[in-house]
């Protein structure tokens, strides 16, 4: 039987058996601790076993006090397994502190997920080095070699890469490939040239009223190459424009990451104004589902069988529009 499974069936026990429920807490408040319960695992969150192991290990002593007091053939992990557990606590802590980070994030969030891959990679190949457990250091392996597989898929995702270069905290820090970074930066200086483009008012062929009554009556002979001209160096023109905005960005010194990045780009708009508008399309990216998943939620609890007859401008209003969410 794995670990996870003997712990399973451990925590099960004690959240379904009343005596054994009674006994756990007794023996806590004879210790002098407060009565904790048991954490049982969610199939679709893997971070409720992380947290299953955590209180599981926390409550280590007082269980197998209770259990030695108790008629069941549920037997405690080993010392050896504890052990185990502890050292697997330390490597997936960060996933969990990942986890609970982007989770809790009302704002932007999408920026965030390149650079705690790049955190969570770095933080567990520094945990791996102190590992005395072999299970443990198994883990550690190809935790690491899953997380530099999804980055690499991650920084070839421009909805995750043009956040992350966007946000003022990060910039060119959060990366782990340097050959992406660059892939990214070009698309920037492209889509802000774009913008650029976007935001022309003066028609392309059209050249100035003076321009226009000191040319030669030459009718439309030479048409083809005056425009192809003019917007070969109109478009060389946004292009630098572009380079120069984008370059000049990048090389500001950073945020600090508890700092607000929209309230950077609410004060820069007229430094980078290109840049800020891409800016508000980029940043809005939500980086999970959770925001998602907390709005249909809400709205279960909201228009229930004695409240289903509200106005469906009210329950916009109370999910939506109140700031208090």
């Amino acid at each position: 039987m794995c670990i996870i499974s003997k712990c399973r069936k451990l925590v099960t026990y004690f959240r379904t058996s009343t005596s054994g429920k009674e006994r756990l807490a007794q023996v806590q408040l004879q210790m002098g601790r407060p009565a904790l319960k048991m954490i049982i695992e969610v199939d679709t969150r893997w971070n409720s076993t992380y947290s299953m192991l955590e209180r599981l290990y926390t409550l280590r002593e007082p269980v197998g006090a209770a259990l030695a007091s108790l008629r069941t053939d549920v037997s405690p992990p080993t010392s050896t397994e504890y052990e185990t557990i502890k050292d697997a606590l330390d490597i997936l802590a960060p996933f969990h502190q990942a986890t609970v980070e982007l989770s809790a994030e009302k704002r932007v969030s999408a920026s965030k997920v390149i650079p705690l891959m790049k955190m969570i990679n770095h933080t567990i190949m520094q945990k791996a080095e102190g590992l005395t457990s072999n299970m443990a250091r198994e883990l550690a392996d190809n935790l690491v070699c899953r997380v530099k597989e999804h980055a690499v898929n991650m920084e070839s995702i421009s909805v995750m890469t043009m956040p992350t270069l966007l946000d003022p905290r990060f910039k060119k820090l959060g990366f782990l490939s340097s050959g992406k970074l660059q892939e990214t930066i070009t698309r920037l200086k492209s889509e802000c040239a774009k913008v650029i483009r976007n935001s022309e008012t003066t028609p392309p062929a059209q050249l100035p009223a003076s321009q226009a009554l000191q040319s030669p009556a030459c009718g439309d002979l030479w048409h083809l190459l005056d425009s192809t001209v003019d917007s070969s160096r109109r478009s060389s023109s946004v292009t630098a424009d572009a380079t120069i905005e984008v370059d000049r960005y990048l090389s500001e010194t950073n945020l600090a990451r508890t700092e607000d990045p929209l309230s950077y780009w609410s004060k820069q708009k007229l430094q980078y104004p290109n840049l800020y508008k891409l800016a508000l399309i980029f940043l809005c990216c939500p980086a999970s589902s959770v925001p998602c998943a907390r709005v249909f939620s809400k709205a279960g609890e909201v228009v229930s069988k004695k409240r289903n007859r509200l106005n469906p401008n009210t329950v916009k209003t109370l999910l939506f529009l109140n700031k208090n969410q």
